[in-house]
């Protein structure tokens, strides 16, 4: 009696090029934490025995603790990400950088004249507007500082996190692997053995029985052909995972760096040039006091040189009404 064709599974899905360009440095933590090969046969050859075809829960549940594996493991992603908000971190930069940029340094331009409503109104100087500016501007950096390290303590927390699901699915992948070898050899035992010799059987003779049983098995070896098949897209999910799991700890790592070089590089690298901006400003107000002081010394000095050249202004004339004293100092003379 020939045997029916099997039907021709579809072949597996394609992995994205995102995920092939990140698959080699998943293949080599596989082959890193690979048990032995001594060990794999002891547990495919245990696998092979715990398979009945002729019991369908057998084929059915096949392989079924690995897969709740990969649905907790799956769970246990959701929570994160439900639980996760980056879009607060990323706000908090914003908010950051635009304080920082909204800080008017023009202020303290020595040379930057005041408009003509600046004139008119008397306008504030600008170093007491510049400190006021500052200390409002001081407590926003302040609060936001503090926000970003909390963001960046949960960051921190969801790379571990995710280390350690990391693992958790590489364990996981090498489970999927065994029951997939084991259920290749099952299929290729029936294929080469069992369905030859029970086929030679029911040929030989008329026994309904042999016959009955014949259908049951290569209805069973259809069963765990599709069911191999079906944990062979598992670990195609699983190895697809792998790759998605570094993708979100690179972002991670890549927003605690942001936040790191925003601390310590560029609000301390703003404070550092507010300053120096105010010492400037107080330079060029100390320059014009000087200047000030400087001319007033030499108004003061060049009259007193004009003065010291010139001489002495001589006695007014006297008028010729008035007698003089030699005049009336002498008396008569006796004739």
């Amino acid at each position: 009696m020939s045997t029916t064709p099997t039907p021709t599974l579809a072949s597996l899905p394609a992995l994205p090029q995102e995920f092939a360009t990140a698959l080699p440095q998943v293949q080599q933590d596989l082959a890193a934490r690979a048990p032995l090969a001594a060990q794999n046969q002891h547990h495919i050859a245990a696998l092979v025995e715990e398979l009945d075809l002729s019991d369908s829960n057998s084929i059915l549940f096949f392989g079924g603790k690995a897969q709740e594996q990969l649905t907790a493991i799956s769970d246990q992603m959701l929570e994160g990400v439900r639980n996760k908000d980056s879009g607060p971190a990323g706000s908090a930069l914003n908010e950051m950088i635009a304080v920082l940029r909204g800080f008017d340094f023009d202020e303290l331009d020595p040379n930057k004249k005041p408009g003509l409503f600046g004139r008119l109104l008397g306008k504030t100087k600008p170093l007491v507007k510049i400190v006021q500016q500052y200390e409002t501007v001081r407590n926003q950096i302040d609060a936001i500082s503090d926000a970003l390290e909390r963001h960046k303590t949960h960051l921190l927390t969801d790379i571990a996190g995710l280390d350690r699901l990391y693992n958790a699915n590489l364990d996981y992948f090498h489970t999927l692997e065994l029951y997939i070898a084991a259920g290749d050899a099952k299929l290729h035992q029936v294929d080469a053995v069992d369905l030859p010799a029970l086929e030679q059987e029911v040929a030989a003779g008329t026994d309904m029985v042999k016959a009955q049983r014949l259908r049951d098995l290569r209805a069973g070896r259809d069963d765990l052909e599709r069911r191999v098949y079906d944990l062979k897209l598992t670990r195609q999910v699983t190895l697809q995972s792998l790759p998605s799991i570094r993708l979100v700890q690179e972002n991670d790592k890549g927003l605690i760096s942001k936040i790191n070089s925003t601390l310590v590089n560029t609000v301390p690298l703003w404070r550092q040039h507010l300053a120096q901006a105010i010492t400037i400003y107080r330079s060029s107000q100390a320059a014009k006091t000087v200047k000030a002081a400087t001319d007033l010394t030499n108004e003061l000095c060049n009259p007193t040189r004009k003065t010291s050249g010139k001489r002495m202004p001589k006695p007014a004339p006297r008028s010729s009404g008035a007698p003089s004293t030699s005049t009336r100092s002498k008396k008569p003379t006796q004739r």
